[in-house]
């Protein structure tokens, strides 16, 4: 397995299944994949999940080992869990957690050659149906670029219950990182027409603005709903537009189309600044980048009224809110990095224009 990307539409899972009670019984979804599961997550999503999984397995009569993982996605310890789940004679892998976790549990199962099911206790990404990993330096640096894999996922599996547990910044930050979507697609321009793109990427772009809709129409009732505890149609809306339906959209786009200026924000703070940023969450420094890919799209008079949503959300709405620290020799160093990628044009036009956009956040 290199982790390069081939030329074939990969629509995220085999099976997405979304409901409350699902970790009492997960036995019946782990047995369409197999007898031994190998679970890997970080510590707090074990620990809040770990006692329904493990009922749940001896509901079904099954055993699971469990590996936690609190430190980076990448190969060198993904390597060292596949070894572990191959000792255990894991025929399976299930990623329990967040993005993180979701990406590491695939680059595990990649490594073990078995399946993998994901089971994410939040929304702060789409990462548990896309068919690739964001990886990085053992020491945390951002490695440009999608880890891809050949097969789609085996599963989701959504408990609905875990789910109204997660923090609220989760779901901002989930909702912000699938909104992009919608921005980055049309890089450098307000809209696309018709027949201006191949048809798949037109189909994304046309899902992803409905999921930019829904998300924006349902955020405050489901932030309500989950301060109250509740698993409400709000929250399970949410969590169906950012994970399978923000996972098509990239697929639609082959994992890469349906990101520009925001999501380069992100690979570059994380590869220049990753120990002052990692407070930061993926989903906040995408959403920050979507000020500047507003502007840079041609949608100046949107910029302070998402900024405005920005800050209603608590989220970051400048370069130093994410960590990043700011002087004019480190504000150069991103600025290059970001206008050398392909999401700037080489016109005068566009660098002026692309100027003006990081204007947006140079603070």
């Amino acid at each position: 397995m290199n982790g390069l990307a081939d030329d074939s539409y990969k629509f995220g899972a085999g099976r997405f299944v979304m409901r409350r009670g699902l970790l009492e019984e997960i036995g019946g979804e782990l047995r369409y994949y197999g007898e031994s599961p190998y679970f890997v997550g970080g510590p707090t999503a074990l620990a809040l999940a770990r006692p329904r999984l493990q009922a749940g397995l001896a509901k079904a009569g099954m055993e699971g080992v469990f590996g936690v993982h609190a430190g980076q996605v990448c190969h060198e310890a993904a390597r060292q869990k596949a070894q572990e789940a191959r000792e255990s004679r894991c025929d399976m892998v299930v990623a329990v957690g967040g993005g993180r976790a979701m990406d590491f549990g695939k680059l595990v199962a990649g490594e073990l050659g078995t399946r993998v099911l994901c089971l994410p206790t939040s929304i702060s990404t789409c990462a548990a149906y896309t068919p690739f990993s964001l990886l990085y330096t053992p020491d945390g640096r951002a490695i440009p670029g999608n880890y891809c894999y050949p097969l789609e996922n085996a599963a989701i599996l959504v408990d609905l219950d875990i789910m109204a547990a997660q923090p609220a910044r989760y779901v901002i930050a989930g909702a912000l990182d699938a909104m992009a979507k919608w921005l980055e697609i049309r890089n450098g321009s307000p809209a696309l027409n018709k027949g201006s793109r191949p048809l798949a990427q037109m189909a994304g772009y046309w899902l992803a603005q409905f999921t930019f809709e829904g998300l924006r129409g349902q955020i405050d009732s489901a932030l309500a709903d989950l301060a109250a505890g509740r698993a409400s149609q709000a929250l399970e809306e949410m969590i169906f537009l950012n994970i399978p339906l923000t996972g098509i959209v990239s697929a639609l786009s082959h994992g890469v189309g349906q990101s520009a200026l925001a999501h380069e924000l992100y690979y570059q703070l994380r590869t220049l600044f990753p120990r002052e940023t990692m407070g930061a969450l993926h989903g906040e420094i995408v959403g920050l980048g979507l000020l500047p890919q507003l502007y840079y799209n041609g949608e100046a008079a949107q910029v302070e009224p998402f900024r405005a949503f920005l800050r209603a959300m608590g989220a970051p709405t400048c370069l130093s809110e994410t960590g990043f620290p700011f002087s004019p020799a480190h504000y150069a160093q991103l600025y290059q990095k970001l206008e050398s990628s392909n999401h700037v044009g080489r016109d005068a036009a566009a660098k002026r224009r692309f100027a003006e956009a990081m204007a947006q956040i140079a603070r």
